[in-house]
């Protein structure tokens, strides 16, 4: 009777051990193949974790930017669109995509490209506010040496603090107000593009920027290469193709009310468009503009120069902005209006 009991006391071990062994194995495997699935997919990857600076790894070598304003001179419309093709070389392997974006700017679908013409979609990784590091996670590593196609459609807001495009209002003589939209970064900034698009923003990734920006009939468009436009009974679009690579920080575009014509003047070789208001400013001087102006825009051959209050200046590659006091005080100094 008492072995009785201690076999089937120790059947009921054996039993329990087994099962349990049994579950820790199926456990185990479920595991494995959970963290294996999340490697492929690069999930398994710290979500906190962007460098504050982007390395040199994704080499931007072109940037085909479309970009859609809704306001009018008359009227403020604050959210516009925009989608970019980014072609790119990979340094090296990688597991993560790193770009730029302002807080304003939403990306709302993204897609990579590899040179053989495989289209994936990558997975939203961690975003840093402090330093507008956005990353992104590829189904599979990078391969090192190789052209990739990164494409972003996203949404963007006007007149918000951080730098990006944004409203400038001014009054004709009328006294009806007019609106023009205006980007642009100081020449000692470093940065800036990303308030405008997601892109590479550092002075390590100097790239080709194309642009094709849609926009109403009452606007002309200005940047800092020669215009072309596109009209037709949709739409209007002005495309401007770069000539050569620039620093993010130097792009710079505006659209202007086609009401306000320019002074058109041909010195040293340049074609200089002068936009100002003609009832406060009575001229702006081809010596000074030309004096300051960014000197890769005698490679471009021609320079577009917008004065307007509340405008900063900035002298960029085919592209000049004035504030409006500011002309007013140098045309005082050089004597071209009378001081009373």
């Amino acid at each position: 009777m008492r072995v009785q009991k201690i076999r089937h006391r120790f059947e009921c071990n054996l039993r329990f051990l087994l099962t349990w062994l049994v579950l820790s194995a199926l456990a185990c495997i479920i595991y494995v193949f959970v963290v294996f699935g999340s490697l492929i997919n690069k999930t398994v990857l710290p979500s906190n974790n962007v460098p504050s600076t982007i390395p040199y790894v994704t080499v931007p070598s072109e940037y085909n930017v479309f970009l859609k304003f809704d306001s009018t001179p008359q009227t403020v419309i604050r959210d516009y669109s925009g989608s970019i093709r980014m072609n790119f070389l990979a340094r090296d392997a990688i597991q993560q995509l790193f770009f730029h974006r302002g807080d304003k700017v939403k990306i709302t679908s993204i897609t990579l490209e590899d040179s053989n013409g495989t289209t994936t979609t990558p997975t939203a990784g961690a975003y840093d506010r402090s330093t507008g590091v956005q990353a992104y996670i590829p189904l599979a590593n990078l391969t090192s040496q190789e052209n990739y196609i990164l494409r972003i459609d996203f949404n963007g807001e006007l007149d918000f603090l951080d730098g990006g495009p944004r409203h400038i209002a001014y009054t004709l003589e009328n006294g009806t107000t007019r609106y023009s939209i205006v980007f642009g970064n100081s020449v000692t900034s470093f940065s800036g593009l990303r308030y405008l698009m997601p892109c590479l923003d550092a002075p390590d990734f100097p790239a080709v920027f194309n642009f094709n920006i849609r926009h109403s009939s009452r606007y002309r468009v200005i940047s800092n290469f020669p215009d072309l436009i596109q009209q037709s009974s949709a739409y209007t679009a002005t495309l401007f193709n770069a000539s050569f690579p620039m620093d993010s920080s130097q792009v710079a575009l505006a659209l202007i009310d086609v009401e306000m014509l320019p002074d058109t003047v041909q010195q040293n070789g340049l074609t200089i468009r002068k936009y100002y208001r003609k009832s406060v400013v009575n001229t702006i001087s081809t010596d000074r503009i030309i004096q300051f102006m960014s000197t890769r825009s005698e490679q471009i051959g021609k320079v577009d120069v917008l004065a307007l209050p509340l405008l900063f200046a900035t002298q960029q590659p085919g592209i000049t902005f004035y504030n409006e006091n500011d002309v007013l005080r140098e045309n005082l100094d050089l004597g071209l209006i009378d001081s009373k």
